[in-house]
């Protein structure tokens, strides 16, 4: 018994001494990286090709708004917020983010460019990535905005006419910063 108590403490005692800090710079600066790097955004372009936050980290702010092209609410921020971009696009990258399955991409494409939506619209077929994203999955329309950073700054649940007065305040407030 008293020998397995001694090898018990030897093992808490190399457990504890792996995960502890030499120097309290290094413990800093770690928690500084968990903080810089929490947020990550990887998807493909309904178009062809990728985006990811990470061509953008510490260059522009982020407006990632989910959608479906079932949601009316959906379609009318995307054309709010395409009509802000021009206004915000040195400073803030807009994505719309499609919640649709793999066999509506077309119709996702077709509304993309009806709409004329200047910024990247981006898919999920697996769904992955927005139910990590969006409480309850696939609750949308559905809006994350996000520092440059990578530090959510807000989220927004659902859309009415006017919402987009109080996210253009928001943005100038995170673009003056």
């Amino acid at each position: 018994m008293k020998n397995i108590i001694i090898l018990l403490a030897a093992v808490l005692l190399f457990a504890s001494c792996g995960s502890a800090s030499t120097k309290p710079e290094e413990s800093a600066a770690s928690s500084e990286t968990k903080e810089v790097s929490g947020f990550s955004l990887s998807l493909e372009k309904v178009d062809g090709g990728t985006f990811s936050f990470e061509d953008i980290r510490g260059k522009k702010h982020l407006v990632a708004a989910f959608w479906a092209t079932w949601c009316e609410p959906c379609k009318q921020e995307l054309k709010k917020l395409a009509e802000m971009y021009g206004s915000f696009s040195d400073s803030v990258e807009f994505v719309g983010i499609s919640t649709d399955t793999e066999e509506l991409i077309d119709k996702v494409s077709e509304f993309a460019a009806e709409a004329a939506l200047p910024f990247p619209i981006l898919v999920d077929p697996s769904g992955n990535t927005v139910s990590s994203m969006i409480p309850g999955g696939d609750s949308v329309p559905y809006m994350i905005v996000v520092d440059k950073n990578g530090v959510v700054v807000s989220r927004h649940s659902g859309y009415n006419p006017g919402d987009e007065e109080a996210l253009k305040r928001e943005l100038e407030t995170l673009v003056s910063r």
